[in-house]
């Protein structure tokens, strides 16, 4: 996770309408047993539901070998065959069509014979698609799909393929539980995860490693929790030197993610130093956009200091009026790929504020690149998280 290139949020989906998605913060608990038993007693992964597509006008979809569409929530069979290749999946006035068939539903399933993939507009995705009709103009989809084997979609999109195993384990773990949670405080609603830095970043069999796949095969099952219970075990790019409270982001107390865990691994991260010039006159649209006119920029003074050496809110102070803004959402409205953390100091220079930051994400929970230096130094997965997660145990559900 990159995490706005780091930034996760503690999120839940409640409706999918007008191609637009809802959040509520919910809970920072889940239930147990992540691993239910199949009729043979062994463990079977369950099902993670994976915003894969939104606001899309249509599809375009392959399948190699025997399908069946079934309309959801009855499960009717629309269509059995073998073998699509880039059929459109379009949007209706009263449906939605794939080529030459129409059907008056707004979800349907299309599930493969034999556990083969399929395509959706270029991309393979394992397990099971589900398309939902948000409106007269666009369409969602959500792939169903194994836990494991969505880790493996996970684990080379949030870090290198070629870092030490240990690394790479200990970011398996950390996802496995992240996804784990949001599955049980999303269950009643249409998806799980987001495919994006907003969760966890996601694109289908894209970009699969044999190392990667490895990490999550040797972890398979285990999970992080603290008394006894999961929770969103959070990770980030790079924290600069201290962690993040998650309560400094989100209100949300919970002793492993508390934050101000001293980490001098990531010093050989890339993103420990950055810099950004961001032009006054596009600041002066993101406050006429999300909070009101200000004038011309003047100013851009820190206000508050987060327990973690971050920045909490900045004033600015324009020709017409000056407003106190949180840093937080300072970043997002510029971009988090642009202002990568809240550690920053900032001057105003003539037509640009010039911004000076360390690290990149939220800074809460895992440091990837402190993993790295840790796993590099001979540490084991489970010391690392241990060390990101202080107080955390790590239990094995298979």
């Amino acid at each position: 996770m990159k995490i706005l290139e780091g930034a996760k949020m503690k999120t839940s989906v409640i409706s999918l309408g007008a191609g637009a998605v809802c959040f509520l913060a919910l809970q920072v608990f889940a239930g147990d047993s992540a691993f239910p038993s199949g009729a043979s007693g062994s463990p079977v992964p369950p099902k993670v539901r994976v915003l894969v597509a939104e606001d899309e006008k249509f599809f375009r979809l392959s399948v190699q070998g025997a399908y069946v569409i079934q309309s959801l929530p009855s499960l009717q069979a629309l269509k059995k065959g073998s073998g699509l290749e880039n059929v459109p999946l379009t949007v209706t006035k009263k449906g939605l069509k794939l080529g030459d068939a129409e059907w008056p539903v707004s979800r349907l399933r299309i599930e493969t014979k034999g556990k083969r993939d399929l395509v959706l507009n270029h991309t393979r995705f394992r397990g099971e698609v589900e398309i939902v009709r948000a409106n007269e103009h666009s369409l969602a989809a959500v792939n169903h799909v194994d836990l494991e084997d969505y880790l493996y979609g996970v684990l080379p999109h949030e870090v290198a393929f070629w870092w030490p195993m240990e690394a790479l384990k200990a970011q398996a773990i950390a996802a496995r539980t992240y996804a784990l949670y949001q599955m049980r405080v999303n269950h009643r609603n249409l998806f799980d995860l987001k495919s994006s830095t907003s969760s966890q970043v996601y694109k289908g069999t894209r970009r699969e490693r044999h190392r990667t796949n490895r990490a999550v095969d040797e972890t398979r099952g285990r999970v992080l929790t603290y008394e006894g219970k999961i929770f969103p075990a959070y990770f980030h790019a790079t924290c600069a030197g201290i962690t993040t409270g998650a309560q400094e982001l989100w209100k949300m107390e919970i002793s492993p993610l508390g934050g101000g865990v001293r980490c001098g691994y990531c010093r050989i991260s890339p993103h420990y130093y950055w810099k950004a010039a961001v032009p006054l006159s596009e600041i002066e649209e993101k406050l006429k956009l999300y909070r009101v006119p200000l004038g011309r920029i003047l100013r851009i003074e820190p206000v508050s200091q987060t327990p973690s050496g971050r920045v909490g809110s900045l004033r600015f102070v324009g020709t017409l009026r000056e407003d106190v803004i949180a840093a937080k959402d300072f970043r997002i409205w510029v971009g988090g790929n642009r202002i990568r953390s809240t550690a920053f100091t900032v001057k105003v220079r003539e037509d640009a504020a010039q911004i000076d930051g360390k690290g990149w994400g939220h800074g809460v929970g895992l440091c990837q690149w402190g993993a790295l230096g840790q796993a590099l130094a001979g540490r084991a997965h489970e010391d690392i998280l241990r060390f990101y997660y202080p107080g955390a145990e790590i239990r094995d559900e298979s």
